[in-house]
């Protein structure tokens, strides 16, 4: 049996040159890491160590895929706007306000 922390290694050494990143399933997880279960708790401390070295490790809302994709490293703020914000919308960017 793996521990989480191995399991993420093995993930980010395997997956690391993969640009979009892939998903696994249940079975997938159960099978490389030589568990018969395997618990959130287990898929979360697979997360933390692999945000160390810039990765995620994220399931959807029926815990049959997981995926392990590149986190990004731009801040939204810092990101070009490319729309302009219609006159009737109510979604305002944000400024930083000054104090006196």
């Amino acid at each position: 049996m793996k521990s989480a922390k191995e399991f993420a290694v093995w993930l980010y050494d395997r997956f690391k040159d993969a640009p979009e990143g892939v998903y696994l399933s249940r079975d997938d997880i159960t099978i490389l890491s030589n568990r018969q279960h395997f618990s959130l708790d287990f898929v979360t401390d697979i997360h933390y160590e692999l945000t160390l070295k810039g990765m995620g490790f994220v399931t959807g809302t029926h815990r049959d895929k997981f995926y392990l994709v590149h986190l990004p490293t731009m801040y939204w703020q810092q990101q070009p706007e490319v729309h302009t914000e219609s006159q009737h919308s109510n979604i305002h960017p944000i400024t930083k306000q000054q104090m006196s």
